[in-house]
């Protein structure tokens, strides 16, 4: 497994989703765009074809379909992917397994044991999976956390974690004018003050504080208007609660799109009114737009954003101090503008897409060092090298 110096390393990465559920299948398409190719031969695997294996493809990466069925039901499908993974670790002469998500990892990790290889388990979430996180950290090498907040889940196994933030492409993020055509096709009108948010529908997110928070700002100022960009489970129930709340010609449901940079453009605020964050990527991408934010004090979010040099930082699940701190920044533009100037200048400094895939390149050096340094402790005396 010692790899001379003019080969590419071949890295086996298994993606925990076959499709682009959220911010995690993005980081890593980005992280494997980024690798630098005369040193890393990242190999993909995912377990049923959709986004992530068609953006793998487009990036010119070998691309290998193996399920991964559900943890809580497991059966002999189980051993055939372990079996299968392993497999393919040799056959691709990979030298570790990077493994994106806690389903990745437990097939990753049982593979890389299989096959003798180590494996990297990133972690995107900061709640705790109990017994789960045990066994997993037991399979790692090492775990990448993506902030402070993720890496208190393994307060008892420091020394296999590394802080790795994640990175956005500040050419693509970056501020430019907004489209008046693109506004009119999104259903806003010309002037109107406008809120963005990002995100899954799902309940950790906190879409439905966010609507309450839109009524509450409606009767203290009317005529702001909501983009919120995304899709999930609350599709059906968010839509009927605008309605409800007598919303439905301000919040403008846009589903998935792909293109975030010129949304973002429009916007004179960003909301993140998240629950439950690990570290919340979607800020990362406004900041770097140049936009100021309105976000929760969950998760990883105050390693991003800055209260009062970034954004406004208010609590969760409260829809009163969203609404304010909104209505604080329209009603203060040139606070915001200074805001969002901040917040690109902090995403240059601490969130390029460059810094992340260089940090997570010296996880691998050192994972792959490591492991150099213990079979070389194993061999014999006088066996060669």
């Amino acid at each position: 497994m010692d790899e001379p110096s003019s080969r590419l390393a071949s890295i086996l990465v298994v993606s925990n989703h076959g499709r682009v559920v959220g911010g995690g299948e993005l980081s890593l398409m980005d992280l494997l765009r980024g690798l630098a190719r005369d040193r890393w031969a990242p190999a993909l695997v995912v377990p049923e074809e959709g986004d992530v294996a068609s953006r793998g493809r487009e990036l010119g990466l070998p691309v290998h379909v193996v399920p991964l069925p559900t943890l809580r039901r497991p059966g002999l499908g189980a051993v055939r992917s372990v079996t299968a993974l392993g497999r393919l670790a040799r056959s691709t002469d990979a030298v570790l397994i990077h493994a994106n998500g806690s389903r990745a990892m437990a097939y990753g990790g049982l593979a890389g044991r299989l096959a003798g290889r180590p494996a990297i388990w990133h972690v995107r979430i900061a709640e705790s999976d109990g017994a789960v996180d045990l066994a997993l950290c037991a399979l790692a090498t090492g775990v990448i956390a993506t902030s402070r907040a993720v890496a208190r889940r393994f307060t008892w196994a420091p020394r296999k974690i590394r802080l790795v933030p994640n990175g956005v492409d500040l050419v693509r993020f970056t501020p430019r004018p907004p489209s008046g055509a693109l506004r009119a096709t999104l259903g806003v009108p010309p002037s109107a003050p406008l809120a963005l948010s990002i995100g899954r529908f799902v309940a950790e997110k906190g879409y439905r504080h966010l609507l309450d928070a839109a009524a509450h700002l409606e009767r203290a100022r009317p005529g702001v208007h909501w983009i919120l960009v995304g899709d999930g489970e609350l599709d059906g129930e968010l839509r009927a609660q605008a309605r409800r709340l007598g919303l439905a010609s301000r919040v403008h449901f846009a589903g998935w799109r792909d293109d975030i940079p010129d949304v973002l453009a429009l916007c004179d605020v960003f909301v993140l009114p998240s629950e439950s964050e690990g570290f919340g990527r979607v800020l990362v991408e406004a900041m770097a737009m140049a936009k100021a934010v309105v976000a929760t004090t969950v998760g990883g979010i105050p390693e991003i954003v800055l209260d009062g040099e970034t954004g406004l930082l208010v609590p969760s699940a409260a829809a009163v101090p969203l609404a304010d701190a909104v209505r604080a920044l329209l009603d203060d533009p040139a606070r915001a503008a200074r805001l969002g100037g901040a917040g690109r200048a902090r995403a240059e400094s601490t969130f390029s897409l460059g810094a992340h895939v260089d940090a997570v390149e010296r996880v691998y050096a050192e994972i792959l060092g490591a492991g150099r340094v213990a079979r070389s402790a194993q061999r014999p005396r006088g066996a060669r090298t």
